[in-house]
């Protein structure tokens, strides 16, 4: 069983919508969360950037799958160095 060392708290600022622009304010708002805590100072700074400019995407790739692609790495990133996401 894991031992998680640290917490932090992102769950909240997910969105149900699929929009664009409901999708960037929620990514932002993350990205916001996420550079401000110290046990995700080793998190990429070029995947952090990507969480503040979700393209607008097209029939098959849409915003959603571009911001679910950044947050898999985000839990990628917590599983690995022991941080709680909720």
């Amino acid at each position: 069983m894991t031992d998680w060392q640290n917490y932090i708290k992102v769950k909240h600022l997910f969105t149900q919508n699929e929009d664009h622009d409901s999708i960037q304010k929620s990514m932002t708002n993350i990205a916001d969360v996420l550079s401000n805590t110290p046990c995700f100072k080793g998190f990429p700074k070029d995947v952090l950037a990507k969480f503040t400019n979700i393209p607008k995407g097209d029939d098959i790739f849409r915003p959603v799958d571009y911001a679910n692609k950044l947050i898999r790495q985000m839990y990628d990133y917590a599983d690995v160095m022991q941080i709680w996401i909720e």
